[in-house]
């Protein structure tokens, strides 16, 4: 069973100077964000995924403090007005990002928010979850699928995906409401060394951080039959950060 579960927490350091007498209940904010590698525990199944360069973005209520920022590019503390309503979005990837790169396959999009406040004078952590957002689907030839070659084309909404004999561990990812299951249609093409041809069809869910696998397995009539299995644990490693705050100095 595939199980790939990533959580990033992302470290955010806030403080504020009670100015009362210069602006009022306002105050000026510090907001500091990082991801320090000093104590990293990392459970993994390879190396590619170790150095995920998230985007970070800010709002308050409706309004755009800091559109999409990469982790690696923001240095030092930013300032922001003391006040309620803030939250912290992270993702992996950008939307379009998770379909079309590095391939048409696209790759998996992990994302998270959480909401804070930033109160003069109080120091607050605050802690982002990334979970999984998209879906995964791949093709499985069982030990009773005895045809040379094979294509299989999945269908979800406006996107449509390929996979074949010659790139069997191919695993496509697709963009899915946070909640429910959506259709993945898929139909399949296949030959053996005789040049003989079955084809067949079958219609699978996606679900956000579910693995959709289709099964496909053959008779000794030569018809080609499918199964269809789900493994919900689809969710990526734990990645675990753990800092310790450093003291960043009020603004007056």
């Amino acid at each position: 069973m595939i199980k790939i579960k990533y959580i990033l927490y992302i470290s955010v350091l806030m403080l504020c100077m009670a100015c009362d007498d210069q602006i009022g209940q306002e105050g000026i904010g510090w907001l500091r964000i990082s991801k320090p590698t000093n104590d990293l525990v990392l459970e993994t199944r390879s190396t590619e995924d170790n150095e995920i360069d998230y985007l970070v973005s800010i709002s308050q209520g409706e309004e755009s403090v800091m559109g999409p920022t990469l982790f690696s590019t923001i240095d030092g503390a930013i300032p922001l007005t003391a006040g309620i309503g803030y939250s912290v979005f992270a993702e992996s990837c950008s939307l379009q990002d998770a379909e079309s790169v590095p391939t048409v396959y696209g790759q998996p999009r992990y994302t998270g928010t959480q909401s804070f406040d930033i109160v003069a004078g109080q120091q607050t952590p605050v802690k982002v979850q990334c979970s999984m957002a998209n879906a995964v689907f791949k093709v499985v030839k069982d030990a009773s699928f005895y045809y040379t070659s094979y294509t299989v084309t999945a269908t979800y909404g406006e996107r449509t995906l390929t996979f074949t004999d010659e790139a069997p561990d191919a695993m496509g990812y697709f963009n899915v409401p946070a909640e429910g299951t959506v259709s993945l249609n898929c139909t399949i093409q296949a030959t053996d060394a005789d040049g003989n041809t079955g084809s067949g069809s079958a219609t699978l869910q996606l679900q956000r951080r579910n693995l959709s696998k289709l099964n496909l397995k053959a008779n000794a009539l030569g018809s080609i039959n499918v199964t269809i299995s789900y493994d919900e644990s689809y969710d990526a490693q734990m990645l675990r950060y753990s800092n310790e705050y450093a003291t960043l100095p009020y603004r007056n």
